[in-house]
């Protein structure tokens, strides 16, 4: 008989999905837009599933209406004035307490990310663990990075040129590092003292909720960050064209960032963008390369978070000299990959975010099939026993890519890696740069003079030698070139503040 019961029931003005079933009790947190400190409950709402397993609820998602992200950004606008006179000092105290904040709870927010996005619980605790790095170092970036003073050519005078926020900045973030990359944007944006209005991926909204309630339990300020859900035909326009939004920080695909691009650019007043586009990023093998360290950078670089990283190796360009002996290797070795619910700790490989990824890497793959490369491993999903109720694919090789494919050209963002042999430096050279995006390449040799020639050449904007391409660090500057981004401010690092903040110029006479 079945004793399974489902229903709603309001919790302090939440609605709260429960099911009954022989005495087990399951609530699902609601999540949704947080607007001047206060949670927002709207009528629209969604469910979101873990990807692993389809019929685990992660939580229940409201969804903010046009007049909620116009009520943000009013929010943001208004909190800017008292928050921007914080001294930094005030500021950082904030950050601070927040870095403490979520390192406490550093192991629930890694099971929430392998629940809600489907990695591997190893590479979500890594993910969550630079969120405290993060607030660290820019709490403690804002204390001694200042402007700069200039002598005048007047006697008695002085020039100083003075760093000061923006206004109220527009966060738009995907779903791939979904509290990594908020955290990123965010965290330097309030830091340099702008307020925030912040968008997280419709599928992970739940980890990007719990990032914007520890600011708020550490001390900040009512509406210096409000978070908006929704789709990006409503909430995303309204993202761009808001009229208090001075900038705009997103990171999506190359197609929607010109998207972006065209909706800031069609604005009668001027806001700066900084865009993220992805990449189609390579790994040379030199011909002195160790085959066994090459194996784990690329295997790394290439099936980490099931290749759903923009920084993923998905092209290898090896030598003609090694080529077939690195393709048996790899083969052998991502054959003993271990896919699975990313919870479970024997996981090497978790799923693919949705129903439309894993239809979208195995339609690469029949394109693949169907421009002549040849298969190596993999090339199926994986729908049987434990996989049944997921979205999982093998993890694929295709060898004897040429660089008119598809499969070599396009960003497939899944864990397929295409294969192939190059005969000189000046042929690796023309196939790494063949394609439209610039983003990362990695560098596999111990000759100094190849790694530096190939460094200067490759046009890209992070070079990445004997290091995985995957796991960029939070205190050096990233960002690409070409189809990668717009290439004018670089995420992270110290170079993130000069996005954030505007110079003005002051005389001082005496």
């Amino acid at each position: 008989m079945d004793l399974s019961f489902i229903g709603w029931i309001s919790h302090y003005n939440c609605y709260i999905f429960f099911r009954i079933q022989f005495n087990l009790v399951i609530f699902l947190e609601v999540v949704g837009p947080i607007i001047d400190g206060i949670a927002i409950n709207r009528d629209q709402r969604y469910i979101t599933l873990n990807p692993a397993d389809t019929r685990e609820r992660v939580s229940m998602v409201s969804v903010a209406t046009v007049d909620d992200v116009r009520h943000a950004f009013d929010s943001a606008y208004e909190a800017f004035d008292k928050w921007s006179r914080l001294s930094p000092h005030e500021r950082a105290r904030v950050l601070y307490r927040a870095a403490d904040l979520f390192e406490q709870e550093l192991d629930s927010m890694a099971r929430l990310i392998t629940r809600e996005m489907g990695k591997t619980l190893a590479e979500s605790r890594a993910e969550a663990e630079r969120v405290p790095w993060i607030l660290r170092f820019y709490a403690g970036l804002i204390l001694r990075q200042s402007g700069r003073s200039i002598p005048s050519q007047v006697g008695n005078g002085l020039i100083l040129a003075q760093r000061e926020p923006l206004g109220v900045v527009s966060v738009i973030t995907p779903w791939n590092f979904p509290i990594a990359i908020p955290a990123w944007k965010i965290v330097p944006a309030i830091a340099a003292g702008n307020t925030v209005v912040f968008k997280p991926a419709s599928l992970t909204p739940t980890i990007a909720y719990k990032l914007v309630e520890i600011l708020y339990k550490a001390g900040l300020p009512k509406g210096v960050v409000n978070m908006v859900i929704g789709p990006g035909s409503t909430v995303g326009r309204e993202m761009l064209t808001n009229r208090h939004v001075e900038a705009i920080s997103f990171t999506g695909s190359h197609e929607v960032g010109l998207e972006v691009h065209k909706a800031v650019g069609g604005l009668d007043r001027f806001v700066r963008l900084q865009l993220e586009l992805g990449g189609k990023n390579a790994v040379v093998v030199a011909e002195d390369a160790r085959i066994d360290e090459a194996l784990d950078i690329i295997v790394r670089g290439a099936y980490s978070l099931a290749g759903q990283a923009c920084t993923a190796t998905s092209r290898v360009i090896a030598h003609e000299s090694i080529y077939q002996r690195l393709v048996e290797a790899l083969r052998e070795r991502v054959s003993r990959i271990r896919v699975g619910n990313g919870l479970d700790p024997n996981t090497d490989m978790g799923p693919l975010s949705s129903i439309d990824q894993k239809k979208k890497v195995l339609t690469y793959i029949e394109i693949g099939r169907g421009e002549g490369a040849t298969l190596v491993h993999g090339g199926r999903a994986l729908e049987n026993g434990i996989y049944q109720y997921g979205y999982y694919v093998e993890p694929t090789i295709f060898k004897d890519c040429s660089k008119d494919q598809r499969i070599f050209q396009e960003e497939i963002f899944g864990p397929v890696l295409c294969i192939t042999p190059y005969r000189d430096l000046d042929e690796a050279v023309d196939l790494v740069n063949s394609v439209k995006y610039g983003l990362v390449a990695g560098i596999i040799s111990r000759d100094i003079g190849r790694i530096m020639r190939l460094s200067r050449e490759l046009k890209v904007g992070l070079v990445r030698v004997n290091r995985q391409t995957v796991g960029v660090e939070f205190q050096a500057p990233f960002g690409g070139v070409k189809a990668s981004g717009n290439d004018i401010y670089k995420e992270q690092g110290e170079e993130a503040l000069d996005f954030y903040t505007r110079i003005k110029t002051v005389y001082l006479h005496w």
